[in-house]
């Protein structure tokens, strides 16, 4: 099973690849920012504010990168159906 989706991404086309990589870096930085946030509230501020900020940065990270991630391969699947048309 593990085998069959490391080929199948394996086998996505260049630009598809590129824009997972381009939107990683964004939505990496933006979980990081908010895992920051909610240490920095444990352990320094311990206000409610700051936590509500970090997890809503946190979880807003995570549907962004599956965002990113199915648009990619949206992109993928249409380019190849196109192709193959022709």
């Amino acid at each position: 099973m593990m085998s069959k989706i490391i080929k199948s991404l394996n086998s996505i086309n260049s630009f598809s690849k590129k824009v997972i990589m381009i939107g990683c870096i964004p939505v990496f930085t933006m979980c990081i920012a908010g895992m920051a946030i909610i240490g920095y509230n444990a352990f320094v501020a311990q206000e409610f504010d700051l936590y509500l900020i970090g997890s809503s940065m946190v979880s807003t990270s995570c549907v962004i990168f599956a965002q990113v991630v199915i648009a990619s391969l949206v992109m993928d699947f249409l380019n190849t159906v196109i192709q193959n048309r022709d």
